[in-house]
This record gives structure tokens, C-alpha cells and sequence, in this order.
């Protein structure tokens, strides 16, 4: 059985700002980005029950994790799959509260006014 891909969406701020893209892209080495990508690329294809595994964990208030070394992109549902809020580079045991903070109004942004971009790189 095929199972249908979850489409996968970054949010976007007023100023036209994708900042999970932008952490993707500015600075990371092409070995971190492949790395990113291939967890993006898992979460399309299999959605939450990365939750069974090491890569992904809920945070609360509708807000998940994605995990892979030292990357941190949190993510909620949306629509028929999710929206990429933020990414960070993890540098302590616990998810910095800062950062849940900053994810959760966005997803209230993208609920309410619906500014999100679909993901544009090649997802498999």
C-alpha cells in the first residue's frame, strides 16, 4: 500500500522572512543541511509516527521537535501536513523555552492569517 506524503510548509513573517530556510541555507555546512533535509524528508513521508523514534518529540501546545545531532526544527500540525516554525542549534540538554515561545506564536500567525510557503527543495 502507498502511503500519501504529508506536505510539508515553512512559516513566513510579514517582511517575507522564511527563517527556518534561512537556517538551512546561511551558514550550515552542506554535511548539517543533508542532515536537516533527510529528517524534513522522513517527517513527509511518515509524519508523527516519527514520534516512535528518536527524531522527533512533542513539546506541548500542538508543538513537536525534530531531532538530528545537535539541529533543533520545531514544527505543528497544518492542514494536511506541517509547518516548519523554527530551527536552532541545540547547545544544552533542554529545549531552550525562548524558542517554544517563539514557535507557538508563530503557529498562531499561520492559523490565523495562513503565512506559511511550501517547502521548495526536493523531498526525495
Amino acid at each position: 500500500m502507498i502511503r500519501q506524503r504529508f506536505t510539508i510548509y515553512m512559516y513566513k513573517n510579514a517582511n517575507g522572512i522564511v527563517p527556518v530556510q534561512d537556517y538551512l541555507f546561511a551558514g550550515t555546512n552542506q554535511k548539517d543541511i543533508s542532515i536537516m533535509i533527510n529528517v524534513i524528508q522522513r517527517l513527509a513521508r511518515v509524519g508523527q509516527d516519527l514520534l516512535d523514534t528518536n527524531m522527533a518529540k512533542p513539546l506541548g501546545n500542538n508543538i513537536y521537535e525534530l531531532r538530528k545531532d545537535r539541529h533543533r526544527i520545531l514544527y505543528a500540525p497544518y492542514q494536511q501536513g506541517f509547518a516548519l516554525l523554527s530551527a536552532f542549534l541545540k547547545k544544552s540538554q533542554k529545549t531552550p523555552p525562548e524558542e517554544i515561545k517563539t514557535a507557538i506564536q508563530r503557529y498562531e500567525q499561520i492559523l490565523e492569517y495562513n503565512t506559511v510557503v511550501p517547502l521548495k527543495i526536493p523531498l526525495d
